[in-house]
């Protein structure tokens, strides 16, 4: 997880942004666990690091609003497998989709650990979800699914390109016809009546 967020260049773009937006601060906000037991000192950088998908202004509005309180890593992740758990209880396993290998609630969530609870919650659920065991597993079931529909596509293609041709035949017939019925009709019409 630490290497995923030392490489992105995004995420250091956003810590220069709030450094900026801090001192421009007239009062920051220190900040402990909410957990009554812990009251661990909490670091907003962390805080940016797992949500990423807010910007830095927003996460220093959450940051300073008295109302919020938040829970350091440790705890959070307790409350995290306190949650897996209740999730668990309506389904247990799945089956990658594959390799048919069952698959358990806590493996599919540290597989994707960028996603929140209530995603983990409703992507396990979903029966019609494509569930894969890693990411091997993923890649070689749409490496085949594709080949698939290559194979399927090119059948397609074929089947109307000699449809096309067969109707062009046709029409080369029809015009190759014309052009002696259009004479004779020429001649019809030119003969004089009697």
């Amino acid at each position: 997880m630490f290497f995923k967020k030392l490489n992105n260049a995004g995420l250091w773009e956003k810590i220069q942004k709030l450094r900026e937006l801090i001192k421009a601060e007239k009062y920051f906000r220190r900040r402990i666990c909410w957990n009554s037991t812990c009251k661990k000192d909490l670091n907003i950088y962390d805080f940016l690091s797992d949500n990423m998908n807010f910007t830095p202004e927003y996460i220093l509005k959450l940051w300073q609003n008295p109302i919020l309180e938040f829970h350091c890593c440790e705890c959070f992740k307790y409350l995290k497998i306190h949650e897996l758990k209740k999730i668990e209880k309506e389904k247990s396993t799945r089956e990658c989709l594959f390799c048919k290998t069952p698959m358990d609630l806590y493996k599919f969530s540290k597989l994707n650990d960028y996603l929140k609870i209530h995603e983990i919650k409703s992507l396990w659920l979903n029966s019609d979800y494509k569930l894969f065991c890693d990411n091997l597993c993923q890649r070689k079931y749409y490496k085949t699914y594709y080949d698939f529909l290559k194979k399927k596509k090119r059948k397609k293609q074929t089947l109307i390109k000699e449809k096309l041709e067969s109707e062009i035949d046709n029409l080369q017939e029809k015009l190759s016809e014309t052009p002696k019925n259009f004479e004779e009709k020429l001649k019809k019409e030119s003969k004089p009546s009697v």
